[in-house]
């Protein structure tokens, strides 16, 4: 199972680094008025929103060969933050975001989200 690239520096992300956990839950309201919430899940999802700048077209293209091959197929991604590896990830969204600004300064934005 393919794991996402890591750079020539050894790194998976650069800063700033957003990552968010997810709480999944769900809300009953009964005919009274009154609610009840509960979890859906035991733990949080993570989410990382990874920016990577000042990529050589190497970089870029791994990157992008990555994502591409892995379209919605999970796969696992260290942790930046602990690295701790979470076995089940995947691309979130539709959307990633890539280009190059001079012959050695590229840049991709995309996010990556655990799946419980």
């Amino acid at each position: 199972m393919p794991s996402f690239p890591t750079l020539k520096t050894g790194a998976i992300a650069q800063y700033p680094l957003v990552r968010t956990l997810r709480l999944a839950t769900q809300t009953v309201e009964f005919i009274d008025g009154s609610r009840q919430s509960y979890r859906l899940r035991s733990a949080a999802a993570r989410r990382w929103l990874i920016r990577l700048d000042q990529l050589d077209p190497e970089e870029l293209n791994a990157v992008m060969d990555f994502a591409e091959q892995q379209g919605t197929a999970l796969f696992p991604f260290a942790d930046p933050v602990t690295g701790d590896v979470i076995a089940r990830c995947v691309i979130a969204d539709s959307e990633l975001t890539a280009g190059m600004s001079s012959e050695t300064d590229g840049h991709v934005v995309l996010t990556i989200e655990e799946i419980a």
